[in-house]
């Protein structure tokens, strides 16, 4: 039995990276319910990724705290932490010298799953990347492209079950005819296992097709934060209601596919 998804709270987060005068993350504070998507938008160094790493500590805080479940990340162990989250990149990081099934094997492996149980859960998640887990189980990263890398590494980002994932720009690299596809299929994933899960995406449109709630980033802090048809319809201030709504005919075109992605539910 998968076990209760997390939640996770920023209180005053804050990183300063050496060398830079800006911060990456200033005073932030936000909070994620147990099985929320939220999607993260902002321009690029408006510290989406920084608030991501943050969680798995891949970054450290200079002041304040992250918590899940009401426990601060620092007390837990990084290992069993990071276990129990998955995170997914751009850039992939799949190990070059093992093959697809090796490379999501690992971490079931490492949580002492039966081969069976793990054999049959990686044909389930390549099958649901579009990707045709005879042809593809034993390629190695090199054997694959650019988009079909990234959709392994989502894979492997989903493959234990997480209570808790991260997806920075996960369909980057995805084929823009794939990409409505793979994002379908990541919402049936998601809403069967009710994963928690924070979305970075430059993609203003993916954030309000994948999002129960949209967080707008600024220059390191929290800008707004809403349910996307709240934030469509009044957006706060002149910032947001420039990356989310642009022109008339954009915003008329993002409130109708709004209106159809919430008939559908």
């Amino acid at each position: 039995m998968t076990d209760a998804p997390y939640s996770v709270a920023f209180d005053r987060a804050s990183v300063h990276f050496s060398g830079s005068d800006a911060p990456a993350l200033e005073r932030l504070s936000l909070h994620v319910e147990p099985g929320e998507l939220l999607a993260i938008v902002g321009a690029s160094g408006s510290g989406k990724s920084t608030l991501l790493r943050c969680v798995n500590r891949l970054v450290e805080l200079s002041d304040g705290c992250v918590a899940i479940d009401g426990r601060d990340v620092r007390t837990f162990e990084l290992g069993p932490l990071r276990q129990s989250i998955g995170y997914a990149i751009q850039g992939v990081g799949l190990f070059a010298h093992l093959t697809v099934a090796e490379n999501l094997a690992l971490v079931p492996e490492t949580l002492g799953w039966t081969r069976e149980r793990t054999n049959a859960r990686i044909d389930e998640l390549l099958a649901a990347v579009r990707l045709d887990p005879p042809t593809y189980r034993s390629r190695r990263p090199r054997e694959l492209s650019g988009g079909q890398s990234q959709r392994v590494g989502i894979a492997r980002a989903l493959v234990a079950h997480p209570r808790l994932l991260l997806l920075d720009e996960p369909f980057g690299a995805v084929d823009p005819i794939l990409r409505p596809h793979l994002q379908s299929e990541l919402l049936a994933v998601l809403r069967e296992a009710r994963t928690t899960t924070l979305f970075v995406t430059h993609d203003v449109d993916e954030a309000l097709l994948l999002g129960n709630r949209i967080a707008v980033m600024r220059d390191g802090r929290l800008q707004a934060i809403g349910s996307p048809r709240a934030l469509l319809e009044a957006p706060p201030d002149a910032f947001t209601a420039e990356l989310l709504c642009g022109d008339e005919l954009l915003h008329r075109y993002r409130r109708a596919r709004l209106d159809e992605r919430e008939g559908r539910r």
